[in-house]
């Protein structure tokens, strides 16, 4: 009499379609990787880790994002700065900022001098200065601190003026995959600085240089030895 486990071990009959399950764990996989990341972790990186085609990585994070919409999930997973990390939703920012009051904001001269580099880039002070009309020293002394701006070399002109540019961290701090993404530049200021709360006007922005950025964004104790609480 033919058992069971006869009929599992010697049928001759096809095997389990089990794609479905490994398709899921893929994804269950993937998903984890970019929660747990503290940064945006490259296609590559992703693909290597879990043994899988690069396109097939895609196709999981499209899948993942498709499931999260349907559930009306606060968030969702983006290619930001090179990578994949996932990110809440711009509808819930009110609130996911008043739990993270001490996340570094920039004043609106902060983001005035980041979207001149950014339309620009590369671009030396002088110029900077020139669009802004004001010294524009501490403001790119204070952002190549935070790492949202790089130098990139010299102009071949006299004094050899240093060039400027932005960051990955510019790019994650504004949450897109590269600069392309950008709104125009006459749209900068209402598209961005709306979705990005800036620190409350001080006389020191008003005057000029001196307190580029809000107090907020000194929470970093390396940077309170160095310069002042602003």
């Amino acid at each position: 009499m033919e058992t069971t486990e006869d009929k599992i071990y010697n049928s001759d009959d096809e095997l389990p379609d089990n794609s479905g399950l490994e398709e899921n764990r893929t994804k269950s996989i993937i998903e984890a990787l970019v929660i747990a990341t503290t940064e945006p972790l490259p296609l590559r990186s992703i693909a290597e880790i879990v043994h899988v085609p690069e396109s097939a990585v895609r196709s999981c994070i499209d899948e993942l994002n498709h499931e999260y919409r349907d559930s009306a999930r606060a968030f969702e997973i983006r290619e930001i700065a090179g990578g994949f990390q996932i990110y809440t939703l711009p509808t819930y920012a009110e609130w996911v900022g008043a739990l993270h009051k001490r996340k570094e904001r920039l004043s609106k001269a902060a983001l005035e001098t980041l979207a001149i580099i950014a339309y620009h880039q590369p671009i030396i002070r002088a110029d900077i200065e020139k669009i802004r009309g004001v010294d524009s020293t501490w403001v790119l002394d204070t952002l190549l601190r935070k790492n949202l701006i790089k130098t990139c070399g010299r102009m071949h002109s006299p004094g050899r003026p240093i060039k400027y540019g932005t960051t990955k961290e510019f790019l994650r701090y504004f949450g897109i995959k590269d600069i392309s993404e950008l709104p125009k530049e006459e749209d900068f200021g209402e598209t961005v600085m709306s979705g990005y709360p800036e620190a409350p006007s001080t006389r020191a922005d008003e005057a000029g240089d001196s307190g580029e950025l809000s107090q907020d964004e000194t929470s970093e104790s390396s940077d309170k030895s160095e310069v002042p609480d602003l």
